[in-house]
């Protein structure tokens, strides 16, 4: 790995900058700043509904973002990529869109991030979900035993893939498949994991996965959700409108 040769596609690190905080949001290498003003400056148009030459020009680049990513994460297919601005929003979207009602039961763990704490406890007050947290072990791993007690009855399993907090990686594999044993859904934070760690999300069998595209080099304002297809079929509105 030529470390020098990577470096030069950031141009703040030309002003002696030395940068720790990726875990917040990594710097963006000059192709993506590119691209960016590429689409700004030769091509800005509504992808989707204007019939003109920039328009499918745009259109086209947008499908193929689409199949880059589907492909990137193991997808089936293209459809079941969902874009957003964010992991935040993705998770919002199916606490908001799933039809949980009083009564049902979500479960997340003791390390997650706001952005899958948050929502579950604004439903919790709002229908009357009932929100649990599934506590760590003495030694902070997770704990598969307590899990598949607790996740019996659970509408829906709401974890971190790898925490913000100290870089643990939770046993996804084994978390989906007792989940899905007492009949309950997965939807996995991957902010942090995303963008370092392999992901197939169809090996996975993982029934919804959120990310964030500014996590992973890409531009602020940027996410994907996966799912599903039936899922994200079945799923009710969330925001509406052109």
């Amino acid at each position: 790995m030529n470390i020098e040769k990577i470096r030069e596609d950031f141009q703040i690190l030309k002003k002696g900058v030395i940068y720790f905080d990726n875990a917040c949001t990594p710097l963006r290498p000059n192709q993506i700043i590119e691209a960016m003003n590429d689409y700004y400056q030769n091509y800005p148009s509504c992808g989707g509904r204007s019939m003109h030459k920039l328009g499918r020009q745009t259109t086209e680049k947008y499908n193929e973002s689409r199949k880059i990513i589907s492909k990137h994460i193991g997808a089936r297919k293209e459809q079941e990529i969902v874009f957003t601005r964010n992991t935040t929003e993705g998770i919002n979207l199916v606490a908001n869109s799933l039809g949980l009602k009083k009564g049902d039961k979500v479960l997340t763990t003791d390390r997650e991030h706001n952005s899958n704490l948050i929502p579950w406890k604004v439903l919790e007050k709002k229908t009357g979900i009932k929100h649990k947290v599934l506590g760590s072990k003495k030694d902070m791993t997770f704990d598969l035993d307590a899990f598949e007690k607790e996740s019996k009855g659970a509408k829906l399993v709401s974890f971190v893939h790898s925490s913000n907090l100290d870089g643990y990686t939770l046993p996804a594999k084994e978390i989906i498949e007792i989940a899905h044993e007492n009949g309950s859904l997965v939807l996995l934070d991957g902010a942090q994991y995303a963008p370092h760690g392999e992901l197939d999300v169809s090996k996975l069998n993982v029934d919804f996965y959120a990310f964030s595209g500014h996590k992973m080099l890409g531009p602020s304002g940027t996410g994907v959700l996966y799912g599903k297809l039936g899922l994200l079929e079945a799923l009710d509105h969330f925001l509406v409108g052109g």
